[in-house]
């Protein structure tokens, strides 16, 4: 669990053995064998959150059983390992619902923990950086059905983010063009040099960190949010893709970074000539994808 740089690209990766150990579950059937569905009481003595409602829990996160770092301190003081806390994040204990087709409550729950989990994660003493993501289906690297993210906290400032950073100081900005939604707080768009097809970006219009995320704005952003993945259904159906929040580390200050997320509809898909050129090919027509976002249902 050590991120180390490969001497011949200079390119970061993380060492971490323990995740291929992880098993995949894509049972279309709610059973026994997925750890995310109710009754699953092993999971009480690892669960970090938990929201409650008339009984019965709506949200919750637990500790990651493979992590991609761990916290122990003496081994990465000692340079063994790099730190980190890693949860996952249930996001309803519906085994077949996904984000297509939670309604704003539903992500009013799962926003209220992100926040808190958040907040939480970055206060850990050897926290630089926290990260939220989330897999969906198989093909966009979800090792479970069960709608689920995920949170970790990291003891140094991940590449992706350190370039967005550069870029920022630099005074570099993703232009906020093709514009699909907009609202007090967020405006969400599909950027015209996106190295990932069909890429949509949310970001909020004020802030820099998301732990400063309001109630007022938690609640808008379940509006967007639904909005947002009703039109990727429409387009594209039950679609894989992935999502990450990406937020200004505590350690930096940066008056002109906003906190957002990327939602990526895996519409590409890699092969040799982007791990040989290190160049990611967009297919993707963006203005007709932008057309068909915009057709009112």
């Amino acid at each position: 669990m050590k991120l180390v740089r490969n001497r011949h690209t200079g390119r970061f990766v993380l060492m971490n053995n323990i995740r291929d150990e992880r098993r995949s579950d894509f049972s279309r059937e709610c059973s026994e064998e997925c750890p995310f569905c109710p009754g699953r009481k092993e999971m009480i003595e690892y669960c970090r959150y938990e929201e409650v409602i008339d009984g019965k829990w709506v949200v919750r996160s637990i500790d990651n059983k493979y992590p991609a770092l761990i916290c122990d301190e003496e081994r990465h003081n000692s340079g063994e390992i790099d730190y980190g806390k890693h949860e996952v994040m249930i996001e309803t204990p519906n085994h077949f619902k996904s984000f297509f087709k939670f309604d704003e409550e539903e992500f009013k729950y799962i926003l209220k923990m992100y926040k808190s989990r958040f907040i939480d994660l970055e206060n850990e003493k050897m926290a630089r950086s926290v990260i939220i993501y989330k897999n969906h289906l198989k093909s966009a690297g979800a090792s479970k059905l069960h709608s689920h993210s995920q949170i970790l906290s990291m003891s140094f400032i991940p590449p992706e983010l350190e370039r967005e950073i550069e870029m920022a100081r630099k005074g570099v900005f993703t232009r906020e063009v093709n514009i699909i939604l907009e609202s007090e707080n967020f405006i969400s768009f599909i950027p015209m040099d996106s190295y990932l097809s069909g890429e949509i970006m949310i970001k909020n219009k004020k802030n820099s960190r998301f732990n400063t995320i309001s109630m007022d704005e938690i609640e808008e952003l379940s509006v967007v949010l639904k909005d947002i993945f009703k039109k990727i259904f429409n387009v594209y159906g039950e679609i894989p893709f992935n999502v990450y929040l990406h937020s200004l580390p505590e350690e930096v200050d940066l008056e002109d970074y906003r906190w957002h997320l990327h939602i990526v509809p895996r519409k590409g898909r890699f092969g040799g000539f982007e791990f040989g050129t290190g160049l990611y090919i967009n297919s993707l027509d963006i203005k007709k994808m932008y057309e068909k976002f915009m057709i009112e249902e």
